[in-house]
């Protein structure tokens, strides 16, 4: 989801002619809604993807080795942000949230193997924790996309470790500020 919101609430209130005798009760008028602009879209090649983390070895899952590391990016085009060659003008951040099974902070599988859970950074090194917002980006700019760089990599949960096959599902939700 991407988009730019912007939200206002209003309350008006107008009084007016004579009125002899007090009222008593109250009425209340209440109104929101939202104000939302495309900033740009996500590539369909990143609205869905699958990361093949390969075959990994014991001694790498509880040594948390980085060599597990596997990178991924979101890819946004059509974008209607201001820029100049490679910059980005003014002050356009992205926000991303990953969610999915909360295992100890890290996000949890399922399958046969045991004992271990995925773990998403951001271009930055900054881990997400499933449903909470990393902190904003600002995306590199590639000729006419603009891309939010990202690793995934499995590690122990200090659960044994049994092989075996294994998923997990990790949604994302994108904002635009």
């Amino acid at each position: 989801m991407s988009g730019n919101t912007f939200a206002a609430a209003t309350l008006l209130l107008l009084a007016g002619g004579v009125i002899a005798l007090p009222v008593w009760g109250g009425s209340s008028l209440n109104m929101n809604g939202a104000i939302v602009a495309t900033a740009c879209d996500i590539d369909i090649k990143s609205r869905d993807q699958t990361i093949d983390m390969g075959r990994l070895p014991f001694n790498e899952i509880v040594s948390n080795s980085q060599a597990l590391a596997r990178p991924f990016s979101i890819v946004l085009v059509n974008c209607a942000l201001k820029h100049i060659g490679d910059t980005i003008l003014g002050k356009q951040h992205f926000r991303v949230t990953f969610d999915g099974r909360n295992e100890g902070g890290h996000f949890g599988v399922d399958g046969e193997a045991r004992g271990v859970a995925l773990v998403l950074n951001d271009a930055q090194g900054q881990e997400a924790v499933p449903g909470e917002p990393l902190p904003f980006q600002t995306p590199v700019l590639q000729g006419k996309e603009m891309r939010l760089h990202y690793t995934a990599r499995m590690v122990s949960n200090n659960q044994p470790l049994q092989t075996g096959t294994y998923t997990a599902l990790v949604r994302y939700q994108l904002e635009y500020y």
